[in-house]
């Protein structure tokens, strides 16, 4: 599994204005230090300061309309269709009940099945 590069904040840590180290020298730089979790801490004698990585989501979304996910009955005309015009004019998708998942409705077999949001995480590990 590959990393992502961490890049400390690039806001300027601010001293007290009766900072020691900043009055012994005015051009000191305190590095930040990564805690972990998107977590970073710079530290002086005078004071901390924290910053939290924004939060984002980087998981694929599944499409509702993807011909792998469907689950047409068998004598349905549309059930090996895969031209992206002709699902979106024969599927219906709608929001799920609880948010995590579409509901997807057949116009031709009337048949209807639901599609994650998300894939599930693969070789147990999560995101």
């Amino acid at each position: 599994m590959f990393r992502r590069k961490r890049t400390p904040p690039s806001k300027p840590f601010i001293h007290s204005e009766d900072c020691r180290i900043l009055k012994a020298d005015p051009d000191v730089e305190v590095p930040w230090n990564y805690l972990g979790d998107g977590f970073w801490r710079a530290e002086c004698v005078c004071t901390f300061e924290t910053f939290a990585e924004p939060m984002v989501d980087d998981r694929v979304r599944l499409d509702p309309r993807n011909p792998a996910t469907a689950r047409h009955l068998g004598q349905c005309e549309y059930a090996s269709e895969t031209d992206p015009a002709v699902l979106r004019f024969v599927l219906k998708v709608k929001e799920g009940a609880d948010g995590g998942y579409w509901w997807v409705e057949c116009g031709s077999c009337e048949c209807g099945w639901q599609v994650a949001h998300y894939a599930e995480s693969v070789g147990g590990l999560d995101r």
